[in-house]
């Protein structure tokens, strides 16, 4: 079964000019880790809150765990866990008010709230801090209370829409392995994020989502042969012969004062021995999930529009 079918989903919000989803279809495979991925703005609230059962679309259909969003709305809810990218904790309540009272809230007997909100505390290392007032804790625990309330839960299906955001590097990294492990528990997660690395480390599965439309999906594997070359090379960008960077591969500038080429294993040596003969700065690296999304929505300018030619299909759900 899947998670989440969506068909053609489109939202129009009262007043505003351009559709926040248009014709999106999705399918998100039960068991896995399926992130959506776009700028801020993208449409990736609007989809998680219409498949939460928080908002309604204009038009499209949306099934989440077998039950229609529009028709059966009670039983999805008892089924599924949200982080809100708006949500914020109580400022009075502790770590563990918020934890183990939402247990409660949602049927589970004392004991095993008790349990559960003990461990997710540990989990996220919230638990030295459970009778503190989430009013006199730093912003990444009073997210991270936020996450700890919905994967306290024995949900099916948990939405987390920018659950890691304002989180520093090791909070955001007990927050992963939190999510691998309710993964690991044959359970499913949609994902929302602008942050690449966090998308790479966690997806089965990427729906890169912008204005409103789906602009690629796959797994990393496939993504990544939407930039054809395997290899990038980032060079100085002061008194450098762009004509002779170009015959290596595609040439971008990067805006922070280097050049950009994609290209392949074969041709890294002649770069490099240009560069050191030229004595300048540069640094080679694969392809990363970064240099596919910055392709694909085009943030950064190719010099004289040299984009990489796509070697799979964009799906603009027209």
């Amino acid at each position: 079964m899947l998670a989440v079918e969506a068909v053609r989903v489109y939202k129009l919000y009262k007043g505003a000019e351009y559709a926040a989803l248009n014709n999106v279809s999705i399918d998100v495979e039960a068991g896995k880790i399926f992130t959506l991925l776009g700028r801020n703005g993208a449409g990736k609230t609007t989809f998680v809150r219409i498949c939460a059962t928080q908002l309604a679309p204009t038009r499209g259909m949306v099934s989440v765990l077998g039950y229609d969003v529009l028709k059966e709305t009670s039983k999805i809810r008892r089924l599924i866990s949200v982080v809100p990218q708006e949500g914020r904790p109580l400022r009075a309540l502790t770590p563990w008010d918020h934890v183990y009272n939402w247990l409660q809230i949602r049927g589970e007997c004392r004991h095993d709230a008790k349990k559960k909100t003990e461990k997710i505390l540990q989990k996220l290392e919230l638990l030295d801090a459970k009778n503190v007032p989430a009013m006199n804790l730093s912003g990444g625990m009073k997210q991270k209370i936020l996450v700890a309330m919905a994967m306290a839960t024995d949900a099916q299906l948990l939405f987390l829409d920018e659950p890691t955001i304002g989180l520093d590097p090791v909070s955001r990294r007990q927050v992963w392995s939190a999510i691998r492990d309710w993964k690991n528990e044959g359970r499913s997660i949609l994902l929302t994020t602008h942050y690449m690395d966090e998308a790479e480390m966690l997806s089965d599965n990427i729906v890169i989502i912008d204005g409103g439309r789906v602009i690629a999906e796959g797994d990393m594997r496939e993504l990544r042969k939407i930039i054809p070359q395997n290899i990038k090379v980032d060079i100085a960008k002061d008194t450098v012969d762009i004509d002779m960077l170009r015959s290596y591969g595609s040439v971008i500038d990067t805006g922070a004062g280097t050049l950009r080429i994609f290209t392949f294993e074969s041709t890294v040596k002649e770069i490099s021995d240009f560069a050191l003969k030229k004595n300048l700065a540069f640094r080679v690296s694969p392809i990363t999930l970064d240099d596919v999304f910055v392709s694909l929505v085009g943030e950064n300018q190719y010099l004289e529009d040299e984009r990489p030619n796509a070697s799979m299909s964009y799906n603009d759900n027209n």
